[in-house]
């Protein structure tokens, strides 16, 4: 994964297909450099803000960052912009996130609730040849599949099997049959096995039980409890290799599942997992990780190196202050 590799043509992609959170990324959707709208304060976005940036962000909820404050959006696009670079050079293929029409940046409600496109984790999952639109609970989520829609369409011309879970409508949530949420944030594919997060304010266990029903017996999906003070799984749980985890123990009131009980865990205070998004890095493949370059995740990266993983680092500053690190920028379509 080191050495770059030349872009395939477009006759000759890969069948769609991802594997697990460790198998090798060969093709990702990574969010957008270009555009930041600071989502409108409801109950979903407070789940985000935190410290001096939540400041920053109640004050200005609603406005293009571009605006508010030209530095730092400076700063948060080139970080991003380096992350895609960095992927590209190492040979994985990279689409990039589009942009929202002025009519769907006002969906499902009729009224501006922020642009959060530079962040592609959570609209859709990609599970075995599954390319799957979720319904997350988070009303700025439910508009990026529109940033997307394209790229998801055409993954049917390479074996998926493209569709979309039952949208949650203009509510910020209900509950009861048939009310099922999912943000791929909390989504992680380990073989057969797909774990859900369930903080009780984005997935719920009603839409692990549409998710399971949606890819049949041949997968187990199972319900993972996390601290409430998080939005997501993956803010909290990193699965760089069969058998290894980062995880942050404190914030699992239940713990790991029960297959992952003997597994080499490299534990993560959880001020650590929220204040620096400790957990949330970038899994190339089962040797390779990126974890961003900032003093405060050294401590990880040098674990990390401990058990023999190559760790790259790279300045990403501004999108974990924001609340989501590589893994939450980007969805793979192809890992094998």
């Amino acid at each position: 994964m080191t050495e770059a590799m030349a872009q395939p043509p477009k006759a000759a992609q890969q069948a769609i297909h991802v594997e697990s959170e460790w198998a090798a990324l060969q093709e990702c959707v990574y969010g957008s450099p270009d555009a930041w709208v600071l989502p409108v304060f409801l109950s979903d976005v407070k789940l985000r803000a935190q410290g001096p940036f939540g400041d920053f962000w109640a004050k200005n909820q609603g406005r293009d960052v571009k605006e508010a404050d030209p530095e730092l959006f400076a700063e948060f696009s080139g970080q991003i912009r380096g992350a895609i670079d960095l992927l590209e050079r190492l040979g994985v293929r990279v689409q990039v996130a589009g942009e929202i029409s002025p009519a769907n940046r006002k969906f499902p409600r009729g009224e501006e609730h922020g642009v959060a496109t530079p962040w592609m984790r959570d609209p859709f999952v990609t599970i075995g040849n599954n390319v799957i639109e979720l319904a997350p609970r988070s009303l700025f989520h439910r508009r990026q599949r529109f940033a997307i829609r394209e790229i998801l369409a055409q993954t049917m011309e390479r074996g998926a099997r493209y569709f979309a879970q039952p949208d949650g409508g203009a509510d910020d949530s209900n509950e009861g049959p048939g009310w099922g949420y999912l943000e791929g944030g909390d989504v992680f594919v380990l073989g057969r096995r797909i774990l859900v997060g369930h903080s009780g304010g984005c997935s719920n266990p009603e839409g692990a039980r549409w998710l399971q029903h949606a890819l049949g017996p041949d997968y187990e999906v199972r319900t993972v409890d996390i601290d409430p003070m998080f939005p997501h799984l993956d803010c909290v749980l990193m699965t760089p290799r069969e058998g290894i985890a980062v995880a942050s123990l404190e914030a699992l009131p239940k713990g790991l599942p029960d297959f992952m009980q003997d597994w080499d865990v490299v534990e993560v205070p959880k001020a650590m997992a929220k204040a620096h998004m400790a957990c949330n890095n970038l899994v190339l493949d089962d040797r390779t990780v990126v974890v961003p370059s900032e003093e405060a995740l050294d401590p990880v990266a040098q674990a990390l190196e401990q058990r023999r993983f190559e760790v790259i680092r790279i300045p990403y500053r501004v999108p974990c202050m924001a609340g989501g690190s590589f893994r939450c920028a980007h969805q793979p379509l192809v890992r094998v």
